[in-house]
Parts: C-alpha cells; structure tokens; sequence
C-alpha cells in the first residue's frame, strides 16, 4: 500500500513516464528507429524484422505506442509503464511500477522518497493540467489528421482502369456483379511514403465509424514492373494508414439491403476481414453479404458496431502463430462482451495440395487451378 506522503498515484506515474518518451523509448526497444515524430520497432520482442509497431516521442500522443502487427492479447496499445511492464518487467504491474520509481527517482538507497503534501498535490495538479493540454490537442490532431485523410481520398479517382484495379486483378480479385469496384476504394498516383521521401500510386481506402464519420485512409502503396505488372511496394512498409483507424473500418460492401451501417437491417450478418484484400474476396464470393475490413486483427475487437449489428462472422486467417491465435481469440471476447454473436470462418488449409492462409489466397488458387484446367 502506498503511504500518505509518496507519489504513488498512477496516472502522475504514467504522465512523468511518457515525458520521457524521447529518451526511454529507444532505451527500451534499441532495434527500432527514428521516423519523424515515432519510433518504429518490430513489436514487443523488438526483434528489429519489421516496423508494423511505433511509438510517439513527443506531441499530444508522447508515450502512446501502437503495434498493428500480430501482437498477443494487451499488447496491442498502450503507454510508457505498459511498455516497461511488458519490456523489463515480463508482464508484472508491481515490477513495473517500481522500476518507473526508480527511472523517475523517487527511490533513493532502496527506500522510496517522501513527499510532503503540497508536494504530492503540485505533482498531481501539473500532471492534471498536462493531460488535459495534451487531450486537447488530441482531439485537434484527430480531426486535422481525419481531414486530411479525407482529402487525400476525394483527390484519388474511382479505381476502375487505373493501377489500383490492376494490382487487385493480378490477385485474381474481380469487381462485383455489375462490374463495379467498392465505392470506398479509390487511386491515387502520386501519394507521399514518409519512409521513402517520395511519391508512389496507392490504393486508398476511406475509413470510417460506424456513425458515417470518416476518420482516415488506409493506403496500398504500389509500384508498377513492365513486365510483372502491378504489385504491392516491396522492401519497405506497404500498408500505411493516414489518420485514425482504431475502432474504424473500410465498408467494402453494404450487401442485399444496398443501406449504410447506421441504416442496416435489424440482424443482419456483418462479416468482416483484416484486409481490404480479402474482404474484396468475400465480396466476390457472397455479393449479398455486408463486408468491412478492419485493417488489422487487433481492430476487429476495437470496432463499435450500431446496435442492429448482432451477428458477426470474423473470415480469419489461417495464422498458425500463437500471438495471432490469442489476437482472434480476444477480438471474439471483445464483440462478444459487447453482446454480439461472432462466429468466424477459415479458408480450407489446402486446396489440391496447395497451402491455403487467407480468402484471398484461395481464390488465387482456385484461379490458377481453373486456368490450368482450361490449357
């Protein structure tokens, strides 16, 4: 128990820990690197294979990190002292919460330091006023970034005939029965990649709420072979979003009832896919249904649905991985504890012979089967 004159409470621990975003961060996770105003790193193991997880140095969001990477269950979000709990501290709050006591030095010669009263409520009144500063300016980024996203998608072009269609096409991908791409895809030729310093085509896709807010973009960076085609940017990060995506989706098909999310019928199924790859799959293979993507698997739990949404079918992955299993496992007990009924649904491990991970990776192969038949 924390006594009367110690600065214990929490949430001042956690604002003096993420003013020192700037410097912990790279002490805590040393494979990562600079990207502007993030540090990008691989994930908690911080093995250095990837960048699909980033923290914030500075701004209204310093100490906030992300991993949109396969990461476990409560590993997915979070702030400085989940960091150190996870990182230093194998999981353990109470370690956690120490070794923050000693990084903030309020442990001198092994014993806690003691604060007098005015201390601890000065302490408390400028981490108050901090996270109200900082909240401010959050909620002022969250909608000059929505904005922005939103432009960036109204100055792209419908994707029929451009690179975008194409690089769906060249994973056997085909527009709906009337011919028609989803209407929240759109091209884009000339799209800034940050890592890169240039310009590249993408595929945007308009993220929204299910209020009808759109709150970002996600982009497809693609890159176009005279010979190959079109294709996803290799080599260096290919899916990036513009905005906000947590608890936001990419509506690919509003199914039978042709209405919006906030208009839905009473029950009707909502499926839903990590990527817009595979959500354009099943599209093409249940043209009636309401499909979204959630961009990531840890979004699937973090969407809000509107009350009609009651059934839900998560079309997973055939993911081996253990972070990826407990990921499903806790995006189904994140819908279910909102009182939805989730299913889910895998492709075949193998088709013929021929491994099989997602939807659209089926389609792939039931296309070059079919195509070998017919020669």
């Amino acid at each position: 128990m924390s006594g009367a004159g110690y600065l214990d409470d929490t949430a001042t621990i956690i604002d003096q820990l993420n003013a020192r975003a700037g410097t912990l961060g790279p002490e805590l996770l040393p494979n990562g690197h600079r990207s502007g105003n993030l540090w990008r790193f691989s994930g908690i193991a911080d093995h250095g294979g990837s960048t699909s997880a980033w923290l914030h140095l500075s701004g209204p969001k310093e100490g906030q990190w992300v991993d949109a990477g396969n990461a476990a269950p409560g590993e997915e979000k979070g702030d400085m002292l989940d960091l150190l709990r996870l990182i230093e501290c194998g999981g353990d709050k109470r370690r956690a919460f120490d070794r923050a006591r000693e990084i903030l030095g309020l442990v001198r010669n092994g014993q806690r330091v003691e604060l007098t009263p005015a201390e601890r409520e000065q302490r408390a009144e400028e981490a108050r006023k901090r996270r109200e500063a900082q909240e401010a300016k959050l909620e002022a980024e969250r909608e000059r970034k929505a904005k922005g996203a939103k432009a960036l998608f109204l100055s792209g072009v419908p994707i029929a005939d451009t690179g975008a269609a194409c690089y769906l096409a060249g994973r056997d991908l085909a527009p709906g029965p009337l011919g028609r791409w989803p209407g929240c895809l759109r091209f884009h030729a000339d799209v800034w990649h940050g890592a890169l310093q240039m310009k590249m085509p993408a595929l945007l896709g308009a993220i929204y709420r299910a209020d009808g807010a759109q709150i970002g973009a996600h982009r497809i960076f693609l890159s176009h072979h005279p010979r190959a085609g079109w294709a996803k940017l290799q080599g260096v990060p290919a899916k990036m979003v513009l905005g906000n995506m947590w608890g936001g989706f990419v509506p690919i098909n509003k199914g039978a009832s042709g209405k919006s999310m906030r208009e839905m019928p009473e029950g009707e199924p909502l499926y839903v896919t990590e990527g817009i790859e595979d959500a354009v799959a099943v599209r093409m293979i249940k043209p009636e249904a309401r499909i979204i993507a959630a961009i990531s698997l840890g979004n699937i739990g973090a969407i809000v649905l509107p009350p009609a949404a009651r059934n839900l079918v998560i079309v997973a992955d055939r993911d081996e991985k253990g972070r990826a299993q407990d990921a499903l496992e806790a995006a189904i007990a994140q819908q279910q504890a909102r009182g939805l009924s989730v299913s889910t649904v895998f492709p075949p491990r193998e088709v013929a012979g021929e491994k099989v991970k997602d939807i659209n990776d089926w389609v792939r192969v039931l296309a070059r089967q079919a195509k070998g038949k017919a020669a």
